[in-house]
C-alpha cells in the first residue's frame, strides 16, 4: 500500500507547482520553513512571528511585544491546507467562522495571544467602524468605540484578519473556498440565478429587502442577490459559479445601495469582485440608487448627516460629495430603506430597458 505524503511533503509538492509571482507573495508573507504551529509552545510561536519591537525603559533594551498576527494566521491557514490535502486534518464543510471556532481562536486563546497586543495597529474591521460612526455625537462615538474595544473588539479585530487571509490565498490561486476546505456558500438563501435573463443581475446590500429582489427576479427572469453590507468572496465564489453554469460570462449590475459613500463603494466593489482574475466576468454596472427614489418628505426628515465620520473616512466623504453632490451640496446621505418601493421598481424597470435588448414586455 501506497504510503500516504504528510503535509510537508505536501508543501514541497505546491511549492514546486506555483508559479514565480505565487512564490514571491507566499515566501514574503508566509513563514513556509515553520514547523508545525499545532505543535509549537508559546515561547516558540512568539519567537517566531514577533510583533514590533518596544523599548524596555529599565534597561533600554527591545523586545518583542506580542505576536505578528498576520503572519502567524497566513501561515497557520497554509498549513491547514497541507494537512487537509495529507488527511490530516478534516476539511471544515461550514463557513469560515467553523475555521476560527475548530482550529485558530483555540490556538490562539491556548497560548495567550487572543488579548496579546496586535500587530498593525488598532484598527477594527469595517463593518465595526461603520456602525459607530453612525452616532451623531463625538462623544458617543468614543464611547461606544471603548465598549467594542473591551467586548468583542479583538475577536473581531482577528475574524477580518482570517477572513482577508484566506481571501489573499484565493485570489492569488492557491486554493479556492470550495475546494480542500469545503466551506459551505453561507448566503445561498439570498440569491437567486435568473431562469431567463441570468446575466443581469440586480443586487442590493441589504438583506431585508430580499423579497423585492425575488419579486424582481421573477417579473423579468434575471438574477438577484441581497448581501449583508459588502459580500464577501466565498459568497462571490458560489454565485460566480452558479452563474457560469448557466454559460454567463459578461453581466450587467443594477446596484441598490445606500446613498452614502459607503453604499457607493460596496456596489462598485460588488462589480469590481466579479471582475478579479479569479472569476473573469466582463462587468457593467448601473447605480440605480438616486435621490429620486425619495419623496421630499424623506429627504426632509431622514437624511442622515455625514460630516462627523472618523478623520479616516472623511476622504471618502469628499470622494463621494464630488461624484453625487450629496443633498442639495451638504454631507447628507440617505439609507435605501427610506426610498419609495415604487420608484426602485420603475429604476430597474428603466435600467432594464437601457441595457436590454428589450426581451421582456416592459
Amino acid at each position: 500500500m501506497k504510503k500516504k505524503k504528510d503535509w510537508m511533503e505536501w508543501a514541497q509538492e505546491v511549492l514546486g507547482s506555483i508559479n514565480s509571482e505565487q512564490d514571491a507573495w507566499l515566501r514574503s508573507k508566509v513563514d513556509v520553513d515553520a514547523p508545525g504551529i499545532n505543535k509549537m509552545t508559546t515561547e516558540e510561536i512568539k519567537k517566531r512571528f514577533p510583533g514590533r519591537f518596544k523599548l524596555i525603559q529599565d534597561n533600554q533594551n527591545s523586545k518583542p511585544d506580542g505576536v505578528n498576527d498576520a503572519r502567524l494566521i497566513r501561515t497557520f491557514i497554509w498549513q491547514s491546507y497541507l494537512m487537509i490535502k495529507s488527511d490530516e486534518l478534516e476539511p471544515m464543510k461550514g463557513n469560515m467562522r467553523t475555521f476560527w471556532y475548530r482550529e485558530l481562536g483555540p490556538l490562539l486563546k491556548y497560548h495567550g495571544l487572543y488579548e496579546e497586543d496586535r500587530f498593525e495597529g488598532e484598527k477594527l474591521p469595517d463593518e465595526v467602524l461603520r456602525i459607530i460612526d453612525d452616532f451623531i455625537d463625538d462623544e458617543v462615538r468614543v464611547r461606544e468605540l471603548e465598549r467594542v474595544f473591551k467586548g468583542q473588539g479583538r475577536e473581531l479585530y482577528l475574524l477580518d484578519k482570517m477572513s482577508k487571509s484566506f481571501d489573499e490565498f484565493v485570489l492569488r490561486g492557491f486554493f479556492r473556498f470550495q475546494d480542500e476546505f469545503e466551506f459551505q456558500d453561507p448566503r445561498k438563501a439570498f440569491r437567486i440565478i435568473g431562469v431567463r435573463r441570468p446575466r443581469y443581475i440586480f443586487f442590493t446590500e441589504k438583506e431585508g429587502l430580499f423579497w423585492l429582489c425575488k419579486e424582481i427576479a421573477k417579473t423579468y427572469g434575471i438574477s438577484a442577490v441581497a448581501s449583508h453590507g459588502e459580500p464577501g468572496y466565498l459568497t462571490m465564489e458560489y454565485f460566480a459559479d452558479a452563474l457560469k453554469a448557466k454559460d454567463v460570462r459578461n453581466v450587467e449590475i443594477g446596484a441598490l445601495t445606500d446613498y452614502d459613500p459607503w453604499g457607493y463603494n460596496i456596489a462598485r466593489s460588488f462589480g469590481k469582485k466579479m471582475e478579479t482574475s479569479i472569476f473573469g466576468f466582463g462587468v457593467n454596472s448601473t447605480f440605480l440608487t438616486s435621490l429620486d427614489l425619495f419623496t421630499d418628505y424623506a429627504i426632509e426628515h431622514k437624511k442622515r448627516y455625514l460630516g462627523n465620520v472618523s478623520d479616516s473616512k472623511k476622504e471618502q466623504v469628499r470622494d463621494w460629495m464630488e461624484i453625487t453632490n450629496g443633498i442639495h451640496g451638504k454631507e447628507y446621505g440617505m439609507h435605501v430603506d427610506n426610498a419609495e418601493i415604487k420608484l426602485i421598481k420603475d429604476a430597474v424597470k428603466n435600467w432594464l430597458k437601457r441595457v436590454g435588448k428589450k426581451p421582456w414586455n416592459l
